[in-house]
C-alpha cells in the first residue's frame, strides 16, 4: 500500500526516460542517403559554393541538436577523455582568431564547422550504442559510397555529353556528386576498406551468405574501376595502402571463405578495370602517373610562410594576400625563386594552413589531437590497431594533400565518426550531472532551425547567382533575388560591382566607375586576383587615369610575374546590350546622375 501510495510522488524513484537513439539514427539516414547527394546548379568552388554540402548541414544539425536534447532529458553530460583533449585542441585552433593579424570573417567558416565537429562527436556519445546500432552507422557509410559509384559508373559509361549536370565526358573522370576528383577518389577508398571492416565483423551464420555478405563482396568490383579511371594518385595511395593495413584484421576475424572472396573480388575488380578502359582505349592523364606536382613548390613557400612568423602566423583568413606577397618579394629579391600561384588559397596540406595562418598554436593543437587518436588506436583490443588506422588513413592523407574538408563536408562527418568509433572501443565514459540544463534544450531546439533557414536561403540565393552568371545576356533582376549575401558574400559582390564595371564603361559613367575602383582596391587586399587586376585597369583607362592604370599594372606584374596584363591580353567585355539593371545598380546610377 504504501508503494502504491509513493508511486507518481517526488518520493518515488526517478527513471531514465527512453534515449532518443532512433530520431538520431533517423537524422543521420537522411544525411548520408539523402542529402549529401543533392544535386543543383552552380558554378563550382568549395564549402556553401557546393549545394550538396548546403543541404548536407540541414540533417546534421538535426544530429547534434538531438545530441543536446539528449543531454537536457537526461540532465546528464557523458564524455571521455578524448573529448576534453579535442575541447582543449578546439579552442587553440579558435584562439588565433582573437590575433589583431586575423580576418575572422575569411575564417569563421571553417571555425563553425570545427565546432560542429566537435559537437557532434559529444552528440555520438550521448547514447549508449548497441554495436549493432554503431555498425548501423557504419551500413549508412557503405551504403552512401554505394550510391556514389553507381553515379560514377553512370557518369563514366553513359552520360551524355549534353547532359544536365555539367559534366565533361570529354574528361570523363567520375567525379560523383562532389565535382572534385580527389574528394570522390579519398571517399570510395574509405568505402573500400570499410567493406574489409565491415565483412571481418560480419558473422557467417551456419555458412549461410546473406545480401549484407553479398553488398560487402562486390564493393571491391564496384569501387576500384572507378577509382582508377579518376586519375587520382591521392585516391590511388590511399587505396592501395588502406587493403594493405587492413588485410591482418579481415584474415584473422573472417571466415576463411569470405576473405578468400574478397581478395578474388579485389582482383576481379582489376580485372574489370583493365577490360574497361582496353575496350574505351582510354589511358590516364598525361601526368597522372607520375609524382610530379605543384605541391613540390607550394609546400616550401607555404614552411616559409610559417617560419617567417611562427608565433602568430599571418592571420586568419590572410593565407592568400600573404602568400603572393612573400612569394613576390621573394621572386624579385632573386628571379630564380619560384613565384607565388594566383588564385592558392590553401597550400594543399592541412597542417601548414593552419601554421601559416594561425602560428605554432594551432600545429600543437593539431599534433595533440593526432596523438590522442593514435593512443586511443593503441588501446583498442588487439589486432585491431592496424585496421583502425586503415580505416582513417585515406581522408588523413587526403588532408595533407589537399584540402578535403572544405570541399566536402561528408568527409569532415565521416572522419569525425571514425574518431568516434575508435574512441569508444576502449573508452571509460565519465558523467556530469548538469543543474543547468535548459541552455542545452534552448539550444536543441533553435539550431535546427537556424541552421535550415540559413541552408535554404543560401541555396536559394545560389540558384539566383547561377542564372545571372549563366543567362545570355545576364538576367540582373536574379541579383535582387539573393536574400543571403552573408553567405554568398565574395560571389554577390563580384556579379554586382563587375556588372557596375560594365555599365559604367557602356554608358561612361564615372560615378560606377569610382565606386568599382573604391570597392577593387578595398577587395584586392582581401582576395587579390588577376582578373581583379585586369577590370581595376580596365577602370582606370575608362576614367583616363593613365597613371594610376600603369601603377594597378605594375603590382599586377609584380604580384603575378607569369602572367601577361598588357592590353591584348585583358579579357575583352561583351559587346553593348541594352540591360535593365538591377535596382542596387540603378540605385547607384539614380546617385551618379543626381551628383
Amino acid at each position: 500500500m504504501t508503494v502504491i501510495q509513493l508511486r507518481g510522488t517526488r518520493l518515488a524513484a526517478a527513471t531514465i526516460s527512453k534515449p532518443l537513439t532512433r530520431p538520431f539514427i533517423l537524422a543521420l539516414t537522411f544525411l548520408f542517403l539523402l542529402s549529401m547527394h543533392y544535386f543543383q546548379h552552380n558554378q563550382g568552388g568549395a564549402g556553401l559554393e557546393l549545394p550538396f554540402n548546403i543541404s548536407s548541414w540541414i540533417p546534421f544539425s538535426f544530429a547534434i541538436a538531438i545530441g543536446l536534447l539528449e543531454i537536457s532529458r537526461q540532465k546528464i553530460l557523458r564524455y571521455s577523455r578524448l573529448t576534453l583533449v579535442l575541447l582543449c585542441c578546439c579552442v587553440m585552433l579558435s584562439v588565433p582568431m582573437l590575433y589583431p593579424e586575423s580576418r575572422p570573417e575569411g575564417a569563421i567558416n571553417r571555425v563553425l564547422a570545427l565546432w560542429a565537429g566537435w559537437l557532434f562527436f559529444v552528440a555520438l556519445q550521448q547514447f549508449a550504442f548497441s554495436q549493432k546500432q554503431r555498425q548501423q552507422i557504419l551500413w549508412l557509410l557503405l551504403k552512401a559510397v554505394w550510391l556514389q559509384a553507381a553515379l560514377a559508373w553512370y557518369q563514366f559509361l553513359w552520360i551524355s555529353p549534353d547532359n544536365g549536370i555539367g559534366y565533361n565526358t570529354d574528361l570523363n573522370r567520375p567525379y560523383g556528386i562532389f565535382q572534385q576528383p580527389n574528394v570522390m577518389a579519398s571517399f570510395l577508398a574509405t568505402g573500400l576498406v570499410l567493406s574489409a571492416y565491415l565483412l571481418a565483423r560480419q558473422p557467417m551464420v551456419q555458412g549461410r551468405w546473406t545480401l549484407s555478405h553479398l553488398g560487402l563482396q562486390l564493393t571491391p568490383v564496384a569501387v576500384i574501376p572507378m577509382l582508377f579511371v579518376l586519375s587520382s594518385r591521392t585516391g590511388w595511395i590511399a587505396s592501395v595502402a588502406g587493403v594493405l593495413l587492413i588485410l591482418p584484421y579481415l584474415i584473422q576475424f573472417a571466415a576463411r571463405v569470405q576473405w578468400r572472396v574478397w581478395l578474388m573480388m579485389l582482383v576481379m575488380g582489376l580485372s574489370v578495370t583493365w577490360n574497361l578502359t582496353s575496350s574505351l582505349n582510354w589511358n590516364p592523364q598525361p601526368g597522372r602517373v607520375s609524382l610530379e606536382s605543384a605541391r613540390s613548390v607550394i609546400y616550401p613557400q607555404a614552411m616559409d610562410m610559417f617560419l617567417h612568423s611562427p608565433i602568430t602566423g599571418v592571420g586568419y583568413g590572410n593565407f592568400e594576400s600573404a602568400y603572393l606577397m612573400q612569394t613576390a618579394q621573394a621572386h624579385q629579391a632573386d628571379p630564380e625563386t619560384p613565384y607565388g600561384l594566383p588564385g592558392l588559397d590553401h597550400p594543399h596540406n592541412e597542417l601548414l594552413f593552419w601554421a601559416s595562418e594561425g602560428g605554432i598554436l594551432p600545429v600543437l593543437a593539431l599534433l595533440i589531437a593526432a596523438a590522442a587518436v593514435l593512443a586511443k588506436i593503441r588501446r583498442a583490443p588487439a589486432n585491431t590497431h592496424l585496421a583502425l588506422v586503415a580505416l582513417l588513413f585515406p581522408i588523413t592523407l587526403h588532408t595533407q594533400l589537399e584540402y578535403p574538408f572544405y570541399h566536402s563536408l561528408i568527409h569532415w562527418i565521416i572522419f569525425v565518426f571514425l574518431i568516434y568509433w575508435v574512441d569508444a572501443l576502449s573508452a571509460k565514459y565519465f558523467k556530469h550531472t548538469l543543474r543547468f540544463y535548459k541552455p542545452f534544450r534552448i539550444s536543441a531546439m533553435l539550431l535546427p532551425v537556424v541552421v535550415s533557414l540559413f541552408m535554404a536561403s543560401t541555396l536559394y540565393s545560389g540558384a539566383m547567382l547561377t542564372r545571372f552568371e549563366s543567362s545570355t545576356p545576364p538576367d540582373l533582376t536574379a541579383l535582387d533575388k539573393v536574400n543571403n549575401t552573408w553567405a554568398w558574400r565574395n560571389r554577390f559582390e563580384w556579379d554586382l560591382y563587375q556588372t557596375q564595371l560594365k555599365i559604367g564603361i557602356q554608358q561612361n559613367n564615372p560615378e560606377l566607375l569610382t565606386d568599382f575602383i573604391h570597392w577593387a582596391n578595398q577587395k584586392a587586399k582581401e582576395l587579390p586576383r588577376p582578373i581583379l587586376y585586369q577590370y581595376l585597369i580596365k577602370a582606370h583607362q575608362a576614367l583616363a587615369n593613365t597613371e594610376q592604370a600603369e601603377q594597378v599594372r605594375e603590382e599586377a606584374r609584380y604580384l603575378f610575374p607569369g602572367m601577361d596584363f598588357s592590353d591584348e591580353a585583358s579579357p575583352p567585355f561583351p559587346k553593348p546590350k541594352t540591360v535593365t539593371a538591377s535596382p542596387q545598380i540603378a540605385q547607384a546610377q539614380g546617385q551618379a546622375d543626381q551628383d
